[in-house]
């Protein structure tokens, strides 16, 4: 089973506003995210998927947790004490992809399970936020797509989209 990462990032590492939210709108990244997810399984913390309440469509949810008794929205959403547990999950569901969607802990946690991750870049320096984590050994990744969307009446930023696979050994 692949596990992707699906990502958008500041110049200086910025993800998210403390107490959630996102401090840009980027409306082609929003449809980019809703598309790319679109009937796979997506593993979210705690505070991601509480944020993203309503939201679900056709996606399947795992909530990366210790809480046992942590409430979910829908019986086909799920829960998982830690990584493995979560690709478990989905591959005995017969998932072809775990999207790997945030907040900064998962995406941590994650990381060396990762075969391919989708950065959206955005062109704007944040103040203060949470950060993603830093990926080690760069050189372990190639990027094999890259597309530039200015910023227009729908987008508050530009931006650039890529596509990063995990080289091979």
């Amino acid at each position: 089973m692949k596990i992707s990462l699906i990502v958008a990032i500041s110049e200086n590492g910025i993800i998210g506003k403390h107490g959630g939210g996102i401090p840009w709108k980027l409306k082609w990244d929003a449809e980019h995210f809703r598309s790319f997810t679109a009937g796979k399984w997506m593993l979210l913390g705690r505070k991601t998927y509480l944020e993203m309440e309503g939201w679900f469509t056709s996606q399947t949810p795992v909530v990366l947790t210790s809480q046992s008794d942590f409430p979910i929205f829908q019986k086909e959403h799920h829960r998982a004490v830690d990584i493995q547990e979560a690709i478990q999950l989905a591959s005995d569901a017969g998932a072809d992809e775990l999207v790997i969607s945030g907040g900064a802990q998962v995406y941590e946690t994650a990381l060396p399970f990762v075969d391919e991750m989708f950065i959206t870049r955005v062109r704007e320096r944040s103040e203060t936020g949470v950060k993603f984590p830093p990926i080690s050994s760069l050189d372990q990744w190639e990027t094999t797509e890259l597309e530039f969307h200015p910023a227009d009446v729908d987008n508050s930023h530009d931006a650039s989209l890529e596509k990063m696979v995990r080289k091979n050994g």
